[in-house]
């Protein structure tokens, strides 16, 4: 169960990785693209799923709960020996229950942030899930405490990130942030861009609701960037090209299937907090976070918050490695002055620094592999051939 892209990615990681380990695995599920290419039978696609927030979720809770019961019914009549939830908790611990109770084994990848907010839910969450794959390094110690069954296996991204360059590199397009060599000439002319200038990158996010909060800013931000520099949008994959419309209409490039190679060869990027910045991170691209949302999630949220920063960066490094523009504070006057600073000099440089730290605290490459294995531990044995 994967209800957002990065959880898509991560789950076709780790279906290919079991049906590697056994080629026998029969696999069905709600996700996306990346799941569906690894073998798995993808019965709901995650763009119909995603809502983040308290208002947005109270605005969609009839929603919400038909797919709750479809999915539930799904399992159901499926009748897994293994349940999988990728991220996505608020939906996916509900359903993790029904399967608890039906007798389905329940495993989860990516944990709620506990250590952020809500901290006690986490007893909730040891008694429904049989075990824990965390891929922060200092969470598997919060679930030990509770004496829960949890698995530090690293993070995905790593293979992630490792992949996308040596994609790169095959295709003769590698470079670094902010690098001007054949590589990130060869990319910018076959993407139709002007291989002279420098590029801002813009990451509005995945959600719809998102994009509502977060485009009408950044289009207006490009307009306010240096003449040298060039915006470019990253369509998220489970957004159709209509969602752009005010984008295009804005003169500003959309690039679909192209986010890593935009972060490997963009001067700076303006992002939308999650999954997305640690990606940047990894690829030592100068960002700024920014994430709007309805008043109400913010007040909320604001209220319950346990940490200090919002953007994985800044919660793995603990420090404030890259700005974080939250609602009144991102503003297109604090954005225009973040990427400038960022185009170059002390900040830029220190930002890149601070980064060098990141992929150490991420574990090893092969977080799909160790999850899979995991799984097998417990996979049912075959039944006996027929003599």
């Amino acid at each position: 169960m994967a209800g957002e892209a990065s959880g898509d990615l991560y789950g076709g990681q780790i279906a290919s990785a079991l049906r590697a380990q056994d080629p026998e695995w029969v696999m069905q599920g709600w996700g996306g693209e990346h799941m569906e290419a690894a073998g798995v039978v993808v019965t709901r696609h995650y763009r119909e799923l995603a809502y983040m927030g308290f208002w947005e979720v109270i605005r969609n809770l009839r929603t919400i709960r038909r797919n709750l019961e479809r999915c539930a019914q799904e399992m159901q009549a499926f009748e897994p020996d293994l349940w999988l939830g990728i991220d996505f908790p608020g939906f996916n611990l509900r359903i993790a229950r029904v399967a608890k109770q039906s007798g389905i084994r329940t495993f989860h990848v990516i944990s709620p942030q506990v250590w952020a907010w809500n901290a006690g839910r986490i007893h909730g969450i040891a008694r429904t899930i049989d075990r824990m794959h965390v891929v922060l390094p200092f969470e598997e110690a919060i679930y030990r405490r509770v004496g829960a069954d949890v698995r530090f296996v690293g993070h995905p991204l790593l293979d992630v990130v490792a992949e996308a360059r040596a994609r790169a590199e095959q295709a003769g397009e590698a470079g670094e942030a902010g690098t001007d060599g054949a590589g990130a000439r060869a990319w910018k002319l076959r993407n139709g861009l002007d291989p002279d200038r420098p590029l801002v990158a813009l990451l509005p996010g995945s959600r719809s609701q998102e994009l509502r909060h977060h485009l009408p800013l950044l289009i207006a931000l490009a307009g306010r960037l240096p003449g040298a520099a060039q915006a470019v949008v990253a369509g998220a994959p489970g957004q159709p090209p209509t969602a752009y419309s005010a984008v295009l209409e804005a003169g500003i490039p959309v690039l679909f299937g192209e986010t890593h190679a935009l972060m490997q060869f963009a001067q700076v990027g303006v992002i939308t907090s999650g999954t997305a910045t640690l990606e940047a991170g990894l690829f030592g691209l100068p960002q700024v976070v920014i994430y709007k949302t309805s008043g109400l999630t913010y007040a909320i949220a604001r209220n319950l918050a346990r940490v200090a920063y919002i953007s994985l960066p800044n919660l793995l490094l603990d420090q404030p490695a890259v700005p974080e523009r939250i609602q009144q504070d991102c503003t297109l006057e604090v954005l225009e002055q973040d990427v400038l600073a960022l185009m170059d000099g002390p900040v830029r440089e220190a930002q890149r620094t601070a980064y060098a730290q990141l992929a150490a605290r991420l574990g090893t490459r092969g977080a799909a592999q160790r999850i899979a294995a995991s799984i097998a531990e417990t996979a049912p044995s075959p039944a006996p051939s027929a003599p």
